[in-house]
């Protein structure tokens, strides 16, 4: 995979937040509207925003950052370098699931279980 490539890595990561903070803030706009059509673009924003934020903290801590858009394997890399870091994998590619999936028409999530988790269907 190619790599980020930046003088100065650190000047991204301002650049990094306030991408996943403009997600953060189409989120939120669509939240307001509760229309059950904008839902799908609801967790695409979710997804992005985590994956952006979990982007600037690699980058933060001095590591280079593939283009890639799975915030599980984001994660997983930041798990290996911030011992206090901890993010449920699952969590994440159900999250990363529902911004693609949700995109194609006959998607319906259905909960997993009460804690209002999702069950992704196969493709």
């Amino acid at each position: 995979m190619a790599s980020c490539c930046m003088a100065e890595p650190w000047s991204a990561v301002p650049e990094w937040i306030a991408k996943a903070e403009g997600d953060w803030e189409v989120l939120e706009i669509l939240l307001t509207r509760n229309t059950p059509g904008l839902r799908d673009a609801v967790v695409f924003h979710a997804q992005q925003c985590v994956e952006k934020l979990l982007k600037a903290r690699l980058i933060q801590l001095g590591h280079t950052v593939d283009k890639i858009h799975d915030p599980a394997i984001l994660s997983r890399q930041l798990e290996a370098v911030d011992g206090q870091w901890s993010w449920d994998g699952e969590e994440l590619a159900d999250l990363s699931s529902g911004a693609v999936l949700a995109r194609y028409p006959g998607f319906k999530p259905q909960p997993r279980n009460r804690q209002n988790r999702w069950n992704w269907p196969a493709i």
